[in-house]
């Protein structure tokens, strides 16, 4: 019998969000009998830690990682001295480069195997522990557009020369992968699009009704998203309310939270907006989403908008501003639209989406017939990772 394949994935949390959530279902995806997997996690906690998959190794990072994830202006803020000066002491050992050496040492605390192979889960930081280790093939995951959003632009000397002992970089959509190469001046990528959990997703459509969604005052809209800028939550909105009042009467619907929650619901007090609900976090949208007419992605950025994905695959076409991927994910008709990343298209985009319920209703039915590709997918990640 041939021996397992060794998989060392690397994160710096499980907290809720895209990359963790695609984490685990690529981990769970992976045959057993083929992959021994051990996620290493630098600062371990998180919601989706309870989502880990049956069968990989947790490992937890050394005391020296945990403020990696962590935001130098929160820490400050919340006036943690501790917090304050453990994360001032990774910021030195990184901006002087004496964090490869550091790694190394700390890699010997918390790893008692050689690995086969050693994934970054996440670009930044993760990338630059992988790059310094001794496993025998090493990847990077990128999962962001950096042509708008660079991480890592505070330490580019020190991601570049990490990625010259990188032997593969899987981006994934096709514009995140120009981007990264464009940005770092690498040539050795390749992209893969996110695996989906529809399993988990059609079962837990069984156990929800959606009943929350029942506005009657034209088509329901919805979005599933964290409240931060990247989202641009605002523009959403803005193009709802004067949506609304060129004729298009309609529900939104947010399902989610965080720090611009307060900001956003300010707004719809101020605008008068008595057609927004307020749905809070919900672990488990699908049923929700799948009740809507249309799912409305207004993000600013993205690498690979898996929630995207996840509405075609309850049957609820998409209007999405233009990021990464989207136009990946938006092939046909059905699917929806795809608009250019401005206030003014995206009003455009949802006043030309809700101007025929019949068509919303046509597309959901088409719909039906949706199937998300995770078969060749998963294919594609195995032959990277030999």
């Amino acid at each position: 019998m041939t021996d397992k394949i060794k998989i060392l994935f690397v994160n710096d949390e499980m907290r809720m969000g895209g990359v963790a959530r695609v984490l685990n279902t690529l981990m769970a995806a992976l045959p057993k009998d083929r992959y021994e997997i051990d996620l290493l996690i630098l600062h371990k906690e998180g919601m989706l830690l309870e989502e880990i998959p049956e069968g990989v190794t947790v490992i937890e990072g050394s005391p020296f990682f945990k403020p990696v994830d962590q935001s130098l202006d929160l820490l400050w803020q919340e006036k943690d001295l501790p917090g304050l000066a453990s994360k001032l002491r990774l910021l030195t050992y990184m901006k002087t480069g004496l964090i490869r050496k550091k790694i190394k040492k700390e890699r010997k605390k918390i790893l008692h195997k050689q690995y086969d192979v050693e994934v970054a889960a996440k670009e930044g930081f993760c990338t630059i522990f992988t790059a310094y280790g001794d496993s025998k093939k090493k990847i990077n995951w990128m999962l962001t557009d950096y042509s708008v959003c660079n991480y890592s632009r505070n330490h580019m000397p020190l991601v570049k020369k990490a990625l010259a002992h990188i032997d593969l970089n899987i981006a994934d959509s096709e514009q995140a992968k120009i981007a990264y190469e464009t940005v770092f001046r690498v040539s050795n990528g390749i992209t893969i699009h996110n695996l989906m959990d529809v399993d988990r997703i059609k079962k837990e459509l069984e156990q929800e009704d959606g009943s929350e969604i029942n506005g009657t005052d034209g088509p329901n809209i919805i979005t599933v998203a964290r409240f931060h800028p990247q989202k641009s939550i605002d523009r959403l909105l803005i193009a709802s309310h004067e949506t609304y009042l060129a004729g298009n009467h309609h529900t939104l619907y947010l399902i989610g939270g965080g720090e611009e929650e307060e900001k956003l619901r300010s707004m719809v007090r101020d605008m008068n907006m008595e057609n927004v609900v307020f749905l809070g976090y919900r672990q488990h949208p699908y049923a929700a989403m799948a009740k809507a007419d249309l799912y409305v992605s207004s993000s600013l950025y993205e690498g690979f908008a898996t929630v995207i994905s996840e509405s075609l695959i309850v049957g609820t076409p998409v209007s999405a501003t233009e990021v990464s991927g989207a136009r990946e994910q938006i092939t046909k008709p059905e699917h929806g639209w795809v608009v250019e990343n401005s206030q003014k298209s995206l009003t455009e985009g949802l006043k030309t989406a809700l101007s025929s319920i019949g068509d919303l209703k046509d597309m959901k039915y088409f719909l039906k017939d949706y199937t998300y590709p995770n078969e060749e997918i998963l294919k594609e990640f195995m032959k990277g990772l030999k």
